[in-house]
């Protein structure tokens, strides 16, 4: 668990992980430069499992994730974030999926938001190694501060320190061709939501990193990638909502057929989630109005059977209102 400055959250924390169903692990509390009342707080608990490294200066979240891996004697290593708060069973449940699941290296759960001490709704990515590395081609669907890793499996990597806001992305696409992931369905934390967390600045640099770490996924499986394909990539994966149609529907098509000449995914699997990213984004797009739909069906995967229905006049009549709204502001 790193720390920086982390007093407010601190106890709740740290006793979330003193207080797991499993007992028997080394809590690693890694202080990053403090200069609050972070140090004080954490040599207030007895517990002989604490291992508290404290720096004298502030080294940034990647060394310090590094540091951690690097001291840590565990076969199996937990992320925990100072803010947030495990449930009971988080370990428990856990290492067990791995224990009975020695293919997986990584190994993510569901998170339950909480803003000013309300539960806004909870983060479920896909559960599959399959649909967890297609997935990874736009966004990073494994949750950080819930995930445990086998050390045997991350032993040769460390997380990249040039990636600054998006280590964590960038750290799953290179173990992603060397182990196999997983999510668990369970609910397994309480990601804390709240003002502290990054600033507008950060949440700049945060999307130029998570940008390159897609990019060099995405042009590891698929070669000649234009800047202009590339371009339209991002926006499909920041759900750009004024993403121009036709260069997605291109755009989403080629991946498709990319694959099929390479074979890095399962087609089957692969062409589910287009399907689905290629509906979001004609739901979602306020640039044609009520001609969205009939480029929406242009696609063929338009046809592919989606886990949600289809409603073509409510979306019709949302397009339309969007599409005369943007039209107003312009």
């Amino acid at each position: 668990m790193p720390v920086f400055n982390g007093e407010k959250y601190l106890n709740t924390a740290i006793e979330s992980i003193l207080n797991q169903s499993y007992s028997h692990f080394e809590f690693l509390i890694l202080d990053d430069g403090s200069t609050d009342q972070s140090i004080t707080i954490v040599k207030s608990y007895r517990d002989s499992r604490i291992n508290h490294i404290i720096s004298p200066q502030n080294c940034g979240i990647e060394k310090t994730l590094n540091k951690g891996l690097e001291l840590a004697q565990g076969e199996y290593i937990a992320r925990m974030d100072c803010d947030d708060i495990s449930y009971p069973n988080r370990l428990e449940r856990q290492l067990s999926y791995m224990e009975q699941h020695p293919d997986i290296g990584v190994l993510g759960a569901s998170m339950q938001l909480l803003e000013n001490r309300r539960k806004t709704g909870i983060r479920r990515w896909p559960s599959t190694d399959e649909e967890i590395k297609i997935h990874l081609l736009f966004q990073n669907p494994l949750s950080h501060p819930v995930v445990m890793m086998r050390k045997e499996s991350i032993a040769e990597f460390r997380y990249p320190e040039e990636c600054k806001y998006a280590e964590d992305y960038r750290f799953w696409t290179v173990l992603a061709d060397h182990t196999n992931f997983a999510n668990l369905p369970d609910t397994l934390l309480h990601y804390r939501v709240h003002e502290a967390q990054i600033t507008e600045k950060q949440a700049a640099l945060s999307n130029t990193a998570a940008r390159a770490a897609r990019q060099h996924y995405l042009k590891s499986r698929f070669e000649n990638i234009t800047d202009e394909e590339l371009l339209v990539h991002h926006q499909l994966a920041e759900r750009d909502r004024y993403i121009e149609l036709k260069s997605a529907k291109l755009w989403i098509e080629k991946i498709a057929e990319l694959n099929r000449a390479k074979g890095f995914f399962q087609q089957e699997k692969l062409v589910q989630v287009l399907a689905m990213i290629w509906w979001r984004c004609c739901r979602n797009n306020r640039t044609t109005g009520l001609g969205t739909w009939g480029i929406y069906r242009s696609s063929y995967l338009s046809r592919v059977p989606l886990d949600r229905p289809h409603h073509a006049m409510i979306y019709m009549l949302q397009w339309t209102l969007n599409y005369t709204r943007f039209n107003k502001r312009r």
